[in-house]
């Protein structure tokens, strides 16, 4: 029996990356502008931040995205007050449907979110350049990468361009995810309260929930516990505070409630990699 190939259509293809950033900016960081002739993907992940477009100035929010088109001219700043983090993509992708999702103000998906994240995961592997530094021209492959990382950068940036792209052809409004209005409040309560010290069994009880549903749920759709989440909250808090206020070390590990100021330390190194003090440097180097 012969059998006949079908060959897949690959409408979205991108060619290549020339930028994969995570950047925690200070309250007073302003780019200074460019242009360049490729795409260019803004994320907002903490705190609002202001991008230039062309000749239109826009504030956009945490959790929207910003694609400019190539030979826009763009620049990125905070508003003085508050630091912020963003993830910025620069990529070839030759397809035409991209231009229907340029230039707007985009409310990301939690699946379109949890892709960014995953570029960011495996960008990290596939470079030693770190996501972090600014002003670069190329990104330096790193040695001992993971297998398939590479792929996987453009495989999930390829996923996350189709969504957009079909995101603006959607007429009826996204389905809700099961436990999706608990996740929800769930994860407001622990921004509000990120300064406690609070426990878990505290958290199923204020919502009166069950142990394994509250598990389970972060688990499906955070990619963590309710604890784990609720620690790297602190520790964006502690790099905010950092990057904003004058509190020393040790004035920062009591606010957000850690036992000691060692243990703070602890616990930021396993998040983020860096000391506090070394955390300082890098911003401030910035």
């Amino acid at each position: 029996m012969d059998y006949k190939k079908t060959l897949l259509h690959s409408p979205v293809h991108v060619d290549g990356v020339y930028t994969v950033h995570y950047f925690e900016y200070t309250k007073d960081f302003a780019h200074s502008g460019e242009l360049h002739d490729f795409w260019e993907l803004v994320y907002t992940d903490k705190q609002s931040v202001i991008v230039t477009a062309g000749a239109q100035e826009l504030v956009l929010p945490t959790g929207h995205l910003y694609l400019h088109k190539p030979n826009e001219f763009h620049n990125i700043r905070c508003d003085g007050v508050k630091a912020a983090n963003s993830v910025i993509l620069s990529f070839d992708c030759a397809c035409p449907e991209l231009m229907n999702i340029a230039g707007m103000s985009i409310a990301c998906t939690a699946e379109e979110r949890n892709l960014l994240s995953q570029i960011i995961k495996e960008a990290q592997q596939a470079f030693s350049t770190p996501l972090g530094l600014s002003y670069i021209r190329s990104m330096r492959k790193a040695e001992d990468s993971a297998f398939g990382c590479e792929q996987l950068v453009r495989l999930y940036l390829e996923q996350l361009l189709i969504l957009l792209i079909r995101g603006n052809r959607r007429t009826e409004p996204l389905p809700k995810t099961e436990n999706s209005a608990l996740l929800a409040q769930v994860c407001d309560y622990l921004e509000k309260n990120v300064e406690c010290a609070l426990r878990f069994q505290d958290i199923r009880r204020h919502f009166n929930v069950s142990a394994s549903v509250l598990k389970k749920t972060f688990r499906d759709q955070m990619g963590c516990g309710v604890m784990e989440y609720f620690t790297r909250l602190k520790v964006d808090a502690a790099k905010k505070m950092i990057r904003e206020s004058d509190l020393n070390f040790s004035e920062i590990a009591a606010r957000l409630s850690f036992n000691t100021s060692q243990y703070f330390t602890t616990v930021f190194h396993r998040i983020t990699g860096m000391t506090p003090t070394e955390y300082t440097r890098s911003v401030r180097s910035k």
